[in-house]
């Protein structure tokens, strides 16, 4: 069990710091007339994470508002742009309510996050 918690704190703090560290992409086109926007609102940059619940109950996570049940054993992929936080929705084995799961990032783009 306790190696269990360790694997899960230390696979986030991982995806965690890689989010952190993570170039953010930038507009390239410099001569344009538009404005500059914010790489993290630039439409059609998406990335997909699959989380995957490990435990034997059901967990609950949160993204932008929406709730997302992950059933046991079983994995469901996520889409957002790029600094989207995930939420968990649920205590699980490891984390409390309301913590931060992780961060959108292009480093995690097609990662698998496990849970619980």
């Amino acid at each position: 069990m306790l190696r269990t918690n360790r694997t899960l704190a230390s696979s986030l703090a991982l995806f965690l710091l890689a989010g952190a560290m993570a170039p953010v992409a930038t507009n390239a086109s410099s001569m344009s007339k538009k404005d500059h926007t914010n790489s993290s609102t630039v439409q059609g940059v998406s990335i997909a994470v699959q989380v995957y619940n490990r435990g034997t109950t059901a967990q609950d996570i949160k993204m932008g508002g929406q709730t997302y049940t992950v059933q046991p054993h079983q994995s469901i992929t996520l889409k957002g742009a790029p600094g989207a936080d995930v939420f968990a929705d649920t205590a699980g084995n490891g984390y409390q309510k309301g913590e931060r799961l992780f961060r959108f990032a292009t480093s995690i783009n097609g990662a698998t996050i496990k849970i619980n």
